[in-house]
C-alpha cells in the first residue's frame, strides 16, 4: 500500500498563472479537437484569436475573475442501449483543468499512485495491466478478481464521499 503523504502542495493555483502553462495547456487542448460547450467556441474558433484569447484567461486568472462555466450536457448510447451522460466543457474551462492536470500529475505519478495503478494514467493502459498480470502469474499469483460496481457514480452516497 502507499506510503501516508508526508509532503505540502503548495498554491497549485498558483503554478498555472504563467503565459507558458496556459500556452502548453491550450496546446494540449487543442491537439484533443473536442466539441465545444456551451458557449458556442470552438477549438478552431479559439485558435484563430488563441494569443489574445489565452492573455484575457491569464488576465483573469490572475485577477480571480474566472468563474467556470457549466458544462454542456448530451448523451451517448451504451451498449445495453441506455444512455450516459456526458458533460463537455468550455474551451477555457478545459484550458484550465488540463493547466491544473499539468501541475498535478507529475506530483500524483512521482508521490501517490501505486505502480500497478494504470487505469486513466499517461502512456499505462491495457498493455502495462497484462504485464503485470503476466509477471504475477509467473510468480505463482494464479487467482485474479475483477469486480466492477454497476453505475458506480449513480449510486455512491455523494456527500458521504466528498467529505471523505
Amino acid at each position: 500500500m502507499n506510503q501516508e503523504l508526508k509532503f505540502k502542495w503548495h498554491s497549485v493555483y498558483g503554478q498555472i498563472l504563467f503565459d507558458r502553462k496556459l500556452k502548453t495547456a491550450w496546446k494540449k487542448v487543442e491537439s484533443n479537437n473536442g466539441a465545444g460547450g456551451i458557449d458556442g467556441e470552438t477549438v478552431q474558433s479559439y485558435a484563430s484569436n488563441e494569443d489574445e484569447n489565452l492573455c484575457r484567461l491569464l488576465q483573469k486568472l490572475r485577477l480571480k475573475e474566472y468563474k467556470p462555466s457549466p458544462v454542456r450536457r448530451k448523451y451517448i448510447p451504451k451498449k445495453n442501449g441506455k444512455l450516459r451522460p456526458l458533460g463537455i466543457p468550455n474551451i477555457e474551462d478545459r484550458i484550465v483543468q488540463q493547466a491544473v492536470v499539468n501541475v498535478l500529475e507529475p506530483k500524483c505519478e512521482e508521490l501517490i499512485f501505486h505502480k500497478w495503478s494504470c487505469g486513466y494514467r499517461p502512456n499505462l493502459g491495457a498493455k502495462r495491466v497484462m504485464q503485470i498480470i503476466t509477471w504475477n502469474i509467473e510468480s505463482g499469483y494464479n487467482f485474479i478478481y475483477d469486480c466492477d460496481i454497476k453505475g458506480f457514480f449513480d449510486n455512491i452516497p455523494h456527500k458521504k464521499l466528498m467529505k471523505i
